[in-house]
């Protein structure tokens, strides 16, 4: 037991040390981006990587969490999990290629649809993405994240080449497709130093069917967040048709939302051991109320931090490029609270297998931020969206205490706000460590 306990801590590390990673490259590297573009090119990959994360859904087909689910669980048929997920993947990857460039295509210039069609192509790719859920699933983070801090580098010293020459915006646009190669290469080399070989994978048609009749609802649920999440950027291209707005949008949220990397993290490291811990309903709640605590507290500490910094920072990062970037970040940042609880709660759910739930709760979401987005974009400009997106998170985090269990999930929040949480936390920590020791 105590091995497994010193895992899922050493897991966290590493997940939080790989996500930190992209996150300080993403800022340092993606900024100097920003400021070699411009607003407008800035604007128009922003706008591309929109497109493409709404048609993602189409690979993903909502089977991240439940395949790590499912390996745990089923740990006989892991090869035919495996398989079967990849070969999914790999096909739906197509769709998502096909469906984003139609969707440019019949929208947009030609220019701006082979941009679209660039990023893309990384789906593709990112079908390898199921060696990351087998290394979850057997709490083996590290691997993944030095995959991924390598990736990192490589791209980072090939982006500032890029700027050195001056390279058109196309080219910018094809690290996502390089980046995605990468990690596939990595991700192998690792899965076969594990003693594990990729010619064990088998594609299985009732599994495939088993797997889709429990993601169904995550894949609306996915399709509809992926809407509510990057309407904005579309919404603001439609209707100010200004691309350099998108840009200035775009960087300003960017930023506020590089943290969101936190809640990821720590669900993807964490909910494994809670999983383990449902023979001890107790316990289990003790530790899903300490994660809940976590997020609450990272994003307050966050948010009120950068409203109070973000003109500093943000004219800081961007210089005099992005004139309107400080007010959106300022605005955009309080999104941050609801998306730390709501990041845990969902994976609470997806482990109760209660799906069902989570598409019913999105379902909300997305009406209200459309109707508030469409409402407010065409008559406050980019500062309309930003309040359109921070006023529908904030209902939503009303709505995920009262969807499921509302006096148990009421209860849960309020014990969570509690701070003494973060020392049981610490104090768990340290033990673990010294016996690790």
């Amino acid at each position: 037991m105590t091995k497994k306990n010193n895992n899922y801590i050493n897991n966290s590390i590493w997940i939080l040390a790989e996500k930190a990673s992209r996150i300080i490259s993403g800022i340092l590297v993606g900024v100097l981006v920003a400021r070699f573009l411009g607003k407008e090119q800035f604007g128009i990959i922003s706008y591309a990587l929109s497109v493409l994360s709404i048609f993602t859904v189409f690979s993903t087909l909502g089977l991240d969490g439940i395949v790590v689910r499912e390996l745990i669980t089923e740990k006989k048929k892991k090869y035919d999990i495996i398989g079967t997920t990849f070969w999914l993947r790999f096909i739906g990857s197509f769709l998502v290629v096909i469906a984003s460039t139609y969707y440019s295509f019949m929208r947009d210039p030609s220019d701006r649809t082979w941009i679209v069609f660039l990023v893309s192509i990384a789906v593709v790719f990112q079908s390898f993405s199921v060696i990351d859920f087998y290394f979850q699933s057997e709490v083996k983070g590290k691997f993944n994240a030095i995959t991924q801090i390598v990736t990192l580098i490589i791209s980072a010293i090939v982006k500032l080449v890029l700027i050195y020459l001056e390279a058109p915006l196309s080219w910018f646009a094809s690290m996502v497709m390089l980046e995605a190669i990468l990690t596939a290469i990595n991700q192998l080399v690792f899965y076969k130093q594990n003693q594990q070989e990729v010619s064990q994978w088998k594609f299985s048609l009732s599994e495939a069917k088993r797997l889709l009749s429990h993601s169904w609802p995550i894949i609306i649920s996915a399709f509809m967040q992926m809407i509510y999440q990057q309407a904005d950027k579309i919404l603001i291209a439609r209707y100010l048709q200004d691309m350099g707005m998108v840009g200035q949008y775009s960087a300003a949220t960017r930023i506020s939302e590089a943290s969101f990397f936190i809640p990821v993290a720590l669900s993807a490291a964490l909910f494994p051991g809670i999983i383990n811990n449902r023979e001890n309903k107790p316990l289990q709640l003790k530790r899903l109320t300490q994660i809940y605590s976590l997020m609450i507290w990272s994003a307050l500490f966050i948010s009120i931090g950068g409203y109070l910094l973000g003109d500093w920072v943000i004219g800081f990062l961007y210089k005099d490029g992005f004139p309107l970037a400080p007010e959106i970040f300022k605005i955009h940042i309080w999104i941050t609270i609801p998306v730390f609880f709501g990041t845990a709660w969902g994976s609470w759910l997806l482990a109760l297998n209660k799906q069902k739930l989570i598409t019913i709760y999105q379902v909300l979401v997305l009406i209200f931020i459309l109707a508030l987005e469409m409402y407010m974009i065409p008559k406050y400009g980019i500062k309309g969206a930003a309040y359109s997106v921070v006023f529908s998170y904030l209902l939503s985090l009303l709505a995920i205490i009262f969807v499921y269990k509302p006096k148990e999930s009421a209860m849960l929040f309020i014990s969570a706000l509690n701070p003494k949480n973060l020392f049981d936390v610490y104090k768990y920590w340290k033990e673990m460590k010294s016996l690790k020791e």
